[in-house]
């Protein structure tokens, strides 16, 4: 039963954690130095959910997590949507057809989707309304947003790990909890 719980908490309390990381990296690092290191908790959680859940639950915590960063930020409404599902569905995708086994993949996919999520968002603000400014300052922080997101891949994908384990999240206590349920509904 404590299991069945956990399992169902495991994406509210993955939402939850997710406004927070938005709320402190919007605050903390919205002055001027320290902007160029602002992490990008969400593109994270969204490389987290295309690569170990399914496609519907990665989908909509997808969604919910963009439109919270959407409420933290200036950009109109549905950049950052689009932005956020074409890197879900692009890293999805890829991992259907490449391995993605380890830690150090998950790293090379971030500092990969890190810089195409900034193309993106960049690309639609510009198509939104022609500004030379957003322009040179996404391409100003391209490469530098790329790193602080990958140097912060290698303990987010550790803790998401042991967040997923401790929730009974991971794919071995899911085909456990399915044999424990088919089990029990033969009578034994």
């Amino acid at each position: 039963m404590t299991r069945l719980l956990f399992q169902a908490l495991n994406a509210p309390v993955l939402i939850l954690l997710t406004a927070v990381g938005i709320a402190i990296q919007t605050s903390l690092f919205a002055i001027w130095p320290l902007n160029y290191f602002q992490p990008d908790i969400v593109l994270i959680v969204v490389i987290w959910c295309a690569l170990r859940r399914n496609f519907v639950e990665g989908g909509i915590l997808t969604l919910i997590a963009a439109h919270l960063a959407e409420l933290h930020s200036a950009v109109p409404r549905g950049t950052f949507g689009v932005s956020y599902m074409l890197v879900y569905l692009l890293v999805r995708g890829s991992s259907r057809m490449l391995v993605i086994p380890d830690l150090s993949s998950f790293v090379i996919v971030t500092l990969f989707s890190s810089l195409l999520m900034k193309i993106s968002t960049a690309t639609t603000l510009h198509l939104l309304a022609p500004d030379i400014q957003v322009l040179r300052n996404s391409l100003f922080l391209l490469f530098p947003g790329a790193a602080v997101a990958g140097l912060l891949s290698i303990w987010g994908y550790q803790w998401l790990e042991k967040f997923d384990n401790f929730t009974y999240k991971n794919r071995r206590s899911e085909e456990s909890l399915e044999q424990d349920l088919n089990l029990d509904s033969e009578g034994f």
